[in-house]
């Protein structure tokens, strides 16, 4: 009988345990723990030069080193066109359909004039030819020149 008992024993630890696990589950469930929500990127501090898009003049373009990105958010845009500019923002990245983003917070300061800018278009999207063509399309072999035609 002894056996019989301690296999019994055995089996109410295990399901006690189990019993155990499954309230501190659903407990946590009822008072609302669940998964933190992932973090909002912080803002970062940004340097450039800010230019008007030639095709709409409303929207601006951060140049920078390290950056270039549409600028939203709340400022001035005449006074930021054409200077150099130190801004604080949260950057969200470029996918392959929209431009990478800066949405200003604040403009720390308004430098000199500048003039440099650059493509919001992905490098994939620019295209290298005339009208929008690849090079390569036409199905040669890159580097080596068309014989001419024999007689």
């Amino acid at each position: 009988m002894r056996n019989s008992e301690a296999t019994t024993c055995d089996g109410c630890g295990i399901l006690a345990g189990a019993v155990a696990c499954a309230i501190v589950l659903i407990a946590s469930c009822a008072l609302g723990q669940s998964t933190p929500a992932p973090a909002q990127p912080a803002p970062a501090k940004f340097t450039g030069c800010v230019q008007r898009v030639p095709t709409d003049k409303d929207t601006l373009v951060l140049s920078g080193d390290t950056v270039c990105a549409k600028l939203t958010g709340t400022f001035t845009a005449d006074d930021l066109a054409g200077h150099l500019v130190d801004l604080t923002g949260v950057l969200t990245a470029r996918t392959h359909d929209t431009p990478a983003s800066i949405d200003v917070s604040s403009v720390a300061s308004v430098g000199k004039s500048c003039a440099s800018t650059c493509s919001l278009r992905p490098p994939g999207t620019r295209g290298l030819g005339k009208g929008g063509q690849i090079p390569g399309k036409e199905g040669g072999t890159p580097g080596v020149s068309a014989q001419p035609p024999q007689p």
